[in-house]
């Protein structure tokens, strides 16, 4: 039976990526584990999403895992073109000892999560969240998720709400025009008589109305920039599970967030999911790690 040790590969880099007419060659590497008496180590890939278990197939190298040996980078050939990927690594001292999983990387651009660092112990509240930005050519916002259950976390996704359909705006807009012309008339025709009656109740309250229809018929205002209406947006759902609690975070182009909501020796799930702005159904989602709170 295989058991899984403490010992861990502390980094994992996808170093290239070349397409063929045959497929796509995958080059990785990886920093040693700091931990004595490593015998090898095994690269574990798929394709479609990041949830374990990685039970890929198609590298010319063998189905996943591909035992490496005691080397520090690999090259998985073969693999389908235009597919992405997932890969991480372990470490293992014999057949039945292997390390914890690495970090997760693809062949595709994801958020990388930079502090705190994963499996963080004693971690000091407030806790700021950070991840590194796309690169050029991207135009994508950000939602951070962070929980204590890591499979609420692991299976959140980005909702994106679609904007007012423009059938929704025929009546306020109408009725802005009608009011206009209304009060436009009443000024030209007779405007003493009409700056009189706009003191009476009746033409306040069609004056409301025409401001109320403009403010409608253009859709209204959207709330400002800024660490403060990013920190409203959060919402916390209640799972089946009493303690468990789920945070999701709209940060828009921002690439950190601090929390002050978190409670002590407490351990949290987090990741960020990246939204394409041009096209909501393009997401690049982050792998989920975790740490625990220091107690106070």
């Amino acid at each position: 039976m295989k058991s899984y040790s403490t010992f861990i590969v502390t980094f994992l880099i996808l170093v290239n990526s070349l397409s063929f007419a045959f497929g796509q060659d995958i080059t990785l590497s990886w920093d040693p584990s700091p931990t004595a008496g490593v015998d090898g180590y095994k690269v574990y890939y798929k394709h479609g999403d990041m949830i374990l278990p990685f039970d890929g197939s198609g590298a010319q190298e063998g189905p996943s895992p591909v035992d490496v040996g005691d080397t520090l980078s690999t090259t998985l050939t073969g693999l389908n073109d235009g597919v992405t990927y997932y890969f991480s690594v372990t470490a293992y001292q014999d057949p039945d000892v292997e390390s914890t999983f690495s970090n997760i990387v693809s062949n595709s651009w994801l958020p990388a999560l930079s502090i705190p660092d994963n499996n963080a112990t004693d971690e000091p509240v407030p806790v700021t969240f950070r991840w590194e930005t796309a690169p050029s050519g991207y135009d994508v916002n950000y939602t951070l998720f962070y929980g204590t259950d890591r499979d609420e976390v692991t299976s959140a996704t980005a909702i994106t709400l679609p904007p007012p359909s423009p059938k929704n705006r025929i009546i306020p807009i109408g009725l802005v025009l009608i009011l206009t012309l209304f009060l436009l008339k009443q000024l030209k025709y007779r405007p003493l008589i009409a700056a009189q009656q706009f003191m009476n109740p009746v033409y306040t309250l069609m004056i409301v109305v025409l401001a109320g229809g403009i403010l409608s018929a253009c859709g209204g205002g959207g709330g400002g920039g800024g660490e403060t209406s990013t920190e409203r947006s959060a919402t916390s759902t209640e799972t089946s599970e009493p303690d468990s609690v789920l945070y999701s975070i709209n940060k828009g182009s921002s690439d950190y967030h601090q929390a002050f909501d978190l409670t002590g020796s407490t351990t949290y799930y987090w990741k960020v999911v990246a939204t394409d702005t041009q096209d909501p159904n393009l997401t690049y989602e982050s792998e989920v790690r975790s740490f625990t709170t220091e107690d106070f």
